[in-house]
């Protein structure tokens, strides 16, 4: 009797389907070349110290990670930079400025840093440990009266930090560590913005300056920029224009001074003078050229010393005041304040420091094989010359007198080229070397904009002069 047909079929022995060993091997390659890749791709995420692996929370119950590998990897990571030409970081001023206790202590007149470190009571030995520090604190041995300096002592008179401004730019931060006292000096963070400014010389350089908004150091910059080429005592004109492109540098918000003049023009006497300075990328010194790449600076400065008037000029007759006789005057008298600085118009040798018959106390120098100058009726030399030394265009070499034939205290200046006496307000002044070839392309690209600035500036400038 069949009894199959009784059975549930739920119960009955499905038929086995037929095996594929190929199949199989298929499917376990591919399974292991995804578990592969899966676990590369864990140990990158390991290896890149600036990606988290994330780690779900039932996994990290079952298994805690590795400390010695991510230890390894915090010391592979660079560590943080602190830049030290700007302030400090929010740490760094939490260590330096916060919770502390400052002082502060006034320079007045007489007090040195072991006056002051004597009346806050700071123990001696805390000034000597501050001065052994280095370069840093040797401006704390040049205070000025006024100047300002913050402490943070402890009651016995230990010194736990210090702060001075040495100037608008940088200041001197000391802190005690473990192992002592340490110093740094620091530069504030500075912007730079540029400004521009306009004038028209109606009375002198100065009231116009004044006028446009200048101070007066950018006033005598604007003057020592274009002085090789204008004599602004006598060759001012009314109606003559400026126009200048300079730098103003601002702390926390608030200017603290000028920078540089970038670019500037002087319209004298009908005659446009345009200034672009330049950095010279070689050598990385400034300097002002004209916008055709020649330098402003010449060999020579038209007038040694700040005067008042000429009292006398070049002439081959003159009545001399005292002599009560006419002769040659082969120089220029420059009347001015006695003990006024003389400066040395170009760079050269002394040959002559001394006196010297009706010159009185008188410099020479040999600038080159050509030109010589010379400088008369000193009232002192300048401690720092000696015949035979080397001198720079601008260094002081004297001081105004009325030593030997002399009315009165002034200059009596003389060029010479070749031996041969030359008027110095006009003979022709040598020019310095212009910029080099393997600069040019850089120059225009660096000056181009302040020039197409001027441009523009000017125009508005000349346009106001022709409405008034």
């Amino acid at each position: 009797m069949n009894y199959n047909r009784y059975i549930n079929k739920d119960f009955r022995k499905s038929p086995q389907p037929k095996r594929h060993p190929a199949l199989r091997g298929l499917v376990f390659g591919i399974g292991c070349a995804v578990l592969g890749v899966v676990i590369a791709n864990t140990t990158t995420l390991h290896d890149q110290p600036d990606i988290k692996p994330i780690i779900s929370q039932n996994s990290a119950q079952q298994q805690k990670p590795d400390t010695t590998e991510l230890n390894r990897l915090k010391l592979d990571l660079p560590s943080p930079r602190i830049n030290t030409s700007i302030e400090q970081s929010e740490s760094e001023r939490n260590e330096y400025s916060l919770e502390r206790e400052w002082q502060t202590l006034t320079v007045k007149p007489g007090y040195s840093l072991a006056v002051l470190f004597n009346k806050a009571k700071i123990k001696a030995d805390q000034l000597h440990e501050l001065m052994r520090l280095g370069q840093d604190t040797q401006c704390l041995a040049r205070l000025h009266p006024g100047d300002e300096i913050k402490v943070d002592i402890t009651e016995d008179g230990q010194l736990l930090a210090l702060h001075y401004e040495i100037n608008e730019e940088q200041y001197l931060r000391v802190i005690r560590q473990p192992e002592g006292l340490t110093a740094t000096t620091l530069t504030h963070e500075i912007e730079t913005r540029i400004a521009y400014a306009s004038g028209i010389i109606d009375s002198s350089l100065f009231m116009a300056s004044q006028e446009a908004g200048l101070s007066n150091n950018l006033t005598m910059e604007l003057a020592a920029i274009f002085g090789w080429d204008i004599d602004f005592a006598l060759d001012i004109r009314h109606g003559d224009q400026f126009t200048l492109i300079y730098e103003e540098l601002f702390k926390d918000g608030e200017k603290i001074k000028d920078g540089n003049i970038l670019a500037a023009e002087f319209i004298n006497d009908g005659r446009s003078h345009r200034a672009l300075r330049y950095v010279d990328p070689t050598t990385n010194r400034a300097g002002y050229y004209s916008p055709d790449g020649l330098s402003l600076r010449k060999a020579f400065l038209r007038s040694p010393v700040n005067f008042s008037r000429i009292s006398s000029r070049f002439t081959t007759k003159r009545y001399h005041p005292l002599l009560h006789k006419f002769r040659s005057h082969k120089g220029v008298d420059y009347a001015a304040a006695r003990g006024t600085p003389i400066k040395a118009s170009g760079d050269g040798k002394i040959i002559f420091k001394g006196r010297k018959g009706g010159y009185g106390k008188v410099v020479i120098i040999k600038h080159g094989s050509r030109y010589s100058t010379l400088y008369a009726h000193l009232s002192n030399f300048d401690r720092k010359i000696r015949n035979g030394s080397r001198v720079r265009q601008g260094q002081v070499i004297g001081y105004v007198g009325s030593t030997g034939l002399a009315s009165g205290p002034h200059l009596h200046y003389e060029f010479r080229v070749n031996g041969v006496h030359r008027n110095p307000l006009t003979v022709r002044f040598p020019s310095t070397k212009p910029i080099p070839e393997r600069h040019r392309d850089n120059f225009e690209l660096t000056t181009s904009p302040y020039l197409v600035q001027l441009n523009v500036l000017s125009r508005n400038n000349i346009a106001l002069n022709d409405t008034n």
